[in-house]
């Protein structure tokens, strides 16, 4: 019985990425197809029930895919999955804020012909409040850096959030 259990609970964590590798390759896979590639293939097993951060990931992945797909068919099919999927993920967990900073990163990046950017003064409402709660000094870490060159923040909210 404990062997079964053991087995279980071992499966359930081999082959999913760590979110500090998922957090360097996010930000490489923005400029690379490459790594966009490589950022997607890490998440390919991660499925709605998974932990939130890793589904809001695989959420970023598809509409990174999106953006380097050649057929615009393919294109708006994964940018509209990756979207349906982060819209679901925080709905299920409002008050997560890496997962606002997901949603506010791809809105923010977004072409506006997409229309996917109803949230962004929501969340770096969010991010802005709730950023000093953060007790994970590496999530902080990653969260400034986006907020830092983020075009969305005034320089004021920069000043506050690079003194956290």
């Amino acid at each position: 019985m404990k062997i079964t259990f053991y087995i279980v609970f071992i499966s359930l964590f081999i082959g999913q990425p760590s979110v500090s590798e998922l957090r360097d390759l996010y930000v490489k896979a923005s400029d690379s197809k490459e790594v966009s590639k490589q950022f997607s293939e890490k998440l390919k097993n991660i499925k709605k029930t998974d932990k939130a951060v890793l589904v809001a990931y695989k959420a970023a992945g598809l509409t990174l895919k999106a953006k380097h797909a050649k057929k615009i068919s393919n294109k708006k099919k994964y940018f509209k999955e990756g979207a349906a999927l982060l819209e679901y993920i925080i709905a299920e967990n409002p008050k997560d804020i890496e997962l606002r900073v997901i949603r506010l990163s791809i809105q923010e990046n977004s072409p506006k012909i997409l229309k996917y950017r109803a949230n962004k003064s929501e969340d770096a409402a969010y991010i802005y409040k709730h950023l000093k709660k953060v007790s994970s000094k590496a999530k902080k870490v990653y969260i400034k850096a986006y907020v830092l060159q983020s075009k969305f923040f005034s320089t004021e909210e920069k000043n506050v959030i690079s003194g956290l």
